[in-house]
C-alpha cells in the first residue's frame, strides 16, 4: 500500500476480503433481514455496564467470528475495516484495540 497526502491510500494490488462477520441484537433479528446475521445478541447490554462497552463488545465478536471463517491468522490481516455510530468510532476502536490490526474506521450511518 503507498500513502498519497496525509489520509489517502493507493491499493498497490487489488484488496481482498477473507473474511466478514455481522453481529446484530434482538431488534435486528425481529426485522426481515434478521436471518442473514451471523450471530444474534439478545442481551443490549451483552452482560456489560453500559452501552458504549456493548457496542465495543459486539465489535470485538464481530472480529473474532470474521477471523474464523475466513481462516486466516491475525498476522495475514493487513488492515481491518469497522465503523459505529458513536463519536470517533470509539465502540469500533475499542472493540478492536486487542486485536492489534490496523485500525481504518468508517462513521456513516448504515454504511457501516
Amino acid at each position: 500500500m503507498k500513502r498519497i497526502g496525509n489520509r489517502t491510500l493507493i491499493f498497490e494490488n487489488t484488496p481482498v476480503i477473507k473474511g466478514y462477520a455481522s453481529v446484530a441484537g434482538k431488534k435486528e433479528y425481529e426485522g426481515p433481514l434478521g436471518k442473514f446475521f451471523d450471530r444474534i445478541i439478545f442481551d443490549p447490554y451483552n452482560g456489560m455496564e453500559t452501552f458504549e462497552d456493548a457496542e465495543s463488545s459486539f465489535q470485538a465478536e464481530a472480529v473474532s467470528l470474521a477471523i474464523e471463517k475466513s481462516g486466516v491468522t491475525t498476522d495475514e490481516i493487513d488492515y481491518i475495516f469497522a465503523g459505529d455510530l458513536l463519536n470517533q468510532c470509539t465502540g469500533s476502536s475499542f472493540g478492536i484495540r486487542d486485536f492489534q490490526l490496523p485500525f481504518l474506521g468508517q462513521y456513516g450511518a448504515c454504511s457501516t
